[in-house]
């Protein structure tokens, strides 16, 4: 049934993944594991290479940081992809995509999650969002694990000319699928552990903006069903300050670019009270 396809740098990691999939996946699979250590290649390319090698129908993206914590999870999921309008499966998307840089991840309002966010430190917290049913649909995914069809894959491949590293890829992937008609999905019935935090460096800022630069005149993509003009104008703003305010908290532009960019925030959107939050933020580190 699965291919379970994984860029692996760190092999223990790997092997720990493998034996929590054997013993959860409840069906038949492969486990396909790119040791990328040496060669350091994106992980578009990685994916794309062992997703022609792959013999199964169902393909499993997946982080090497991952663990399961349901029973037979292989089943709920394979009788989702088996939907023919499926595009990926998921744990964490979004429901919409601004223009802004940003990842799959906004404002709550715009947020579907299920996963436990652990730490191989020891120390876990559950991010759960207050959806219903065993599905949410969102335009754009996590890339902590991507579930789709042989098919939907081949319709549409990680693009490795345009994102050469290891960051962007999910979102970029998901949204093609997006705007091809396929339905991402988070899924709310399956409960897997990621271990880690994300990381937010130059490297992903600069992939963002590649994103930006193939998406944005399709930006803004909602799911069903459509935002109204005001709605989208009213919140807008809303989400563009949630962008700009991961760029600073994680040091991603330099000051004299930040000032300008919240400047220009306050200059088109006079009443946001974000504005004047980053402003202040932006003082504190003079």
């Amino acid at each position: 049934m699965f291919s379970i396809i994984v860029c692996s740098i760190r092999p223990e990691q790997a092997a720990a993944l493998e034996q929590n999939i054997a013993s959860t996946i409840g069906v038949s699979y492969e486990f396909i594991v790119y040791d990328n250590r040496a060669a350091g290649k994106g992980i578009c390319a990685v994916y794309n290479e062992c997703a022609r090698r792959a013999k199964y129908d169902y393909l499993c993206f997946i982080h090497e940081d991952i663990a399961f914590h349901t029973q037979d999870w292989g089943r709920e999921i394979a009788q989702k992809l088996s939907e023919q309008d499926c595009g990926a499966i998921g744990f964490a998307g979004g429901t919409s995509k601004y223009p802004y840089p940003y990842g799959w991840q906004s404002i709550r309002t715009f947020t579907c999650k299920n996963y436990i966010r652990g730490s191989l430190g020891g120390g876990s917290s559950l991010r759960k969002s207050r959806e219903e049913g065993a599905y949410s649909q969102v335009v754009t995914l996590d890339g902590m694990a991507l579930m789709v069809r042989r098919d939907v894959w081949a319709e549409c491949n990680f693009d490795e000319v345009t994102f050469t590293g290891f960051h962007s890829y999910d979102t970029d992937f998901t949204t093609a699928l997006f705007c091809g008609g396929r339905r991402n999905y988070v899924c709310n019935s399956v409960l897997i552990e990621h271990f880690s935090t994300g990381s937010f460096s130059t490297k992903w800022y600069e992939s963002v903006k590649r994103y930006l630069a193939k998406w944005g005149e399709r930006l803004p993509l909602f799911v069903e069903p459509k935002h109204t003009v005001r709605q989208i104008a009213r919140l807008a703003p809303r989400v563009e300050a949630f962008a700009l305010k991961y760029l600073l908290r994680h040091g991603l532009v330099e000051r004299a670019e930040a000032v300008a960019m919240v400047d220009d925030f306050c200059a088109r959107h006079p009443f946001a009270i974000q504005g004047l939050l980053m402003r202040l933020r932006l003082c504190k580190t003079e």
